[in-house]
């Protein structure tokens, strides 16, 4: 995507081979659509981990540090990147709360929507009308994009959000109550946070609000705030040449040994050999 292109930050890519097939990358505003073309892949997202096939999907939240690598032979990929802006133009054609629990909820649901999931035609049918207008980029080809995208951001929205469940509206509930708890996370993550701080935030004890936040989000909040920071560290660890020093400084960690032994605890693999890796 041109950074340039300030009237409509929207592009497509395709991408194939072997081994690495997208290198790591993640976007500040940026959300993206990926789609297996071809072959079978590995995807990391965040500290997830997923297999996809032939004719899967794949939501990228922004923020989350992702790449995509060959798990067979051969393998081929298609990509939609577009800014958060292009849904925020028109936010008051959406439930506002409906979008936030959807950025809270992808970030923490990573699912891969194959052929027999109910998004998956809605997926398939825009993304290709995206691309063939993208492609031939015929007068006013911006508008047809731009009503795709937000037809598959309803069929995101309704799968994410639209559950009727009693168990999922509680949820829905927790997570609103929490907001204020997870923006604060999101800005401060690389400072020291503490749970005692996070649970007056909507008051109520510390043993209670960690109880509720797993129960809504799925993860503790130790957990969910140490992933951020593992992301961040991907991240930078991708882009940079920061010493191990400065990056786990700059994440939150309080030494280089604690930052080592929770980037492994998460990825499975050291902070230099990710770096060697990603590289």
């Amino acid at each position: 995507m041109k950074k340039d292109d300030t009237k409509f930050p929207f592009s497509m890519y395709k991408e194939s081979g072997e081994g690495r097939i997208v290198n790591s990358r993640s976007h500040t505003t940026s959300m993206e659509i990926v789609e297996v073309t071809s072959g079978a892949v590995m995807v990391q997202i965040g500290t997830e981990l997923v297999a996809a096939g032939e004719g899967d999907f794949l939501y990228i939240p922004p923020t989350m540090t992702f790449r995509v690598d060959a798990a067979t032979d051969y393998a081929a990929v298609r990509g939609m990147i577009f800014d958060m802006s292009i849904i925020e133009a028109n936010l008051e054609n959406f439930d506002s709360e409906i979008f936030y629990m959807f950025y809270v909820q992808s970030r923490n649901k990573i699912t891969v929507f194959g052929e027999d999931h109910p998004v998956h035609r809605t997926l398939k049918r825009f993304m290709q009308e995206s691309y063939d207008e993208y492609s031939e980029k015929d007068i006013c080809y911006m508008l047809p994009i731009r009503a795709n995208i937000y037809h598959m951001m309803t069929a995101f929205l309704r799968y994410y959000c639209g559950s009727k469940n009693e168990l999922d509206r509680m949820i829905y509930h927790n997570v609103l109550r929490l907001r204020p708890v997870i923006t604060y996370i999101d800005e401060h993550f690389r400072e020291k946070i503490y749970i005692e701080e996070l649970s007056a935030m909507i008051n109520v004890s510390a043993d209670y609000f960690t109880k509720m936040f797993k129960e809504s989000i799925g993860k503790t909040p130790i957990d969910y705030i140490n992933g951020m920071r593992v992301n961040s560290a991907m991240n930078l660890l991708c882009t940079t040449e920061m010493p191990m020093t400065e990056i786990a400084d700059s994440i939150g960690f309080c030494n280089p040994n604690y930052f080592h032994k929770i980037f492994k605890q998460y990825m499975m693999t050291s902070p230099l050999v990710y770096r060697k890796s990603a590289k």
